[in-house]
């Protein structure tokens, strides 16, 4: 009894084994952001490393270290630039924790596909990471930025972006895996946020940015790129970007007005929207369907909410200004991009593949520069605020 009883303990030890390929923290130089930028002959990648030295571990030292160091390299591939960053880190570049991929705007109109491939063929790495565009920049300036409030300039990037999306909707948070699905569907195009430099400076990479209440160089978000393939065609304005995300059903909050008297304005909080789009084969036709809550956040003009007749005028006018966007919107992009960002083509495919297949080959040559699009908007009021009268001596 008592051998069974040992071999009962001993027997899975046999079965427990080591962990061959671990890594020592101390040995690895763990990446929070990576950007890649495009040269004469190749790329230049730029990594972002997290600090992880303490600071104040001299003590006879009144320096602080920064919170991460950013490292470049070129090559004439990828895989050449981003291994040549060994030569000036002494440690292993551990790249599992990436928060944010930043890709050069020169680069994006080249083409991303060399980049999709190399992340996408990476079975290491988590694909959970945002992909941002440097508007106007590259992406080594983007990610030398020290950035205020957060120690690490890309959690302030990965959070600025997740902030703007939830509370005005101005650029969407897309992911690798969001992207690579996009780019590997024939039937959809890719977009994506971007970010800029604001008042770019050359103390910008150093601990004195941050020092001040007006820091002199910050990392903005801006509007949304849109691809045709794999290629940048250009960016969108402000309002044409929150109109995108309203018919991809992207918006989570957002702010409307207009103008209802000389420079006066009823302003309005977006909530709880949802868009349906829907696609009619005979004849072709797209139907976008929007609706959502508002709360009246600012009356600049002598309006009495208590009156319905009022009410029922604002809603009107606010449905009336989401819907002129969107069609000026889309207009814009047929004519200067002619790049199906919205999502047409896709939909048509999944409720009517036969007739699809017959459109295909003429979708751009033809049928959506022509496409007829029918926009319904409806908006339901929630609040009206404190007051129902404007606040006036």
């Amino acid at each position: 009894m008592k051998k069974i009883k040992l071999l009962v303990l001993i027997l899975p030890l046999f079965f427990i084994t080591g962990c061959f390929n671990y890594r020592e923290l101390n040995e690895l130089a763990i990446t929070s952001a990576v950007g890649i930028d495009k040269t004469d002959d190749g790329y230049k990648t730029t990594i972002q490393i997290i600090n992880t030295q303490k600071n104040g571990a001299d003590t006879n030292s009144s320096m602080e270290q920064p919170k991460f160091v950013t490292y470049t390299s070129t090559g004439k591939n990828l895989q050449e630039a981003l291994r040549s960053v060994i030569l000036e880190s002494s440690r292993r570049i551990y790249a599992d924790h990436i928060q944010v991929l930043v890709i050069g705007e020169e680069l994006a109109r080249d083409g991303i596909y060399d980049i999709l491939d190399l992340f996408f063929r990476n079975s290491e790495l988590r694909k959970q990471f945002q992909v941002v565009i440097a508007r106007d920049a590259t992406a080594e300036d983007i990610l030398k930025v020290v950035t205020p409030l957060e120690t690490l300039n890309s959690k302030h990037i990965d959070e600025g972006l997740s902030v703007d999306n939830k509370y005005l909707g101005v650029g969407e948070v897309v992911d690798f895996e969001q992207l690579i699905a996009s780019y590997l569907d024939s039937n959809k195009e890719i977009v994506l946020p971007s970010v800029v430099l604001k008042e770019k400076d050359e103390d910008g990479d150093t601990i004195e940015n941050t020092e001040s209440t007006k820091p002199e160089e910050n990392v903005i978000e801006s509007t949304m790129g849109v691809f045709k393939d794999d290629k940048l065609l250009g960016f969108l304005s402000e309002k044409e970007s929150i109109a995108l995300s309203f018919v991809r059903g992207k918006i989570n909050n957002t702010v409307l007005s207009y103008e209802c008297d000389n420079n006066k304005y009823v302003v309005s909080e977006i909530i709880n929207t949802k868009t349906d789009v829907s696609m009619e084969s005979d004849p072709l036709k797209a139907k976008i369907k929007i609706t959502g809550s508002l709360n009246i956040n600012e009356v600049t003009c002598d309006l009495d909410l208590e009156d319905l007749k009022v009410v029922s005028e604002i809603e009107s006018s606010l449905e009336d200004e989401l819907k002129d966007n969107i069609d000026d919107t889309i207009n814009t992009i047929r004519d200067e991009y002619n790049t199906d960002v919205f999502g047409f083509r896709d939909i048509l495919y999944k409720s009517n593949p036969k007739y699809y297949k017959y459109l295909k080959d003429e979708w751009y040559d033809s049928v959506f520069k022509d496409l007829d699009i029918e926009i319904d908007v409806d908006f339901d009021f929630v609040e009206k605020g404190n007051s129902l009268k404007v606040i006036k001596r």
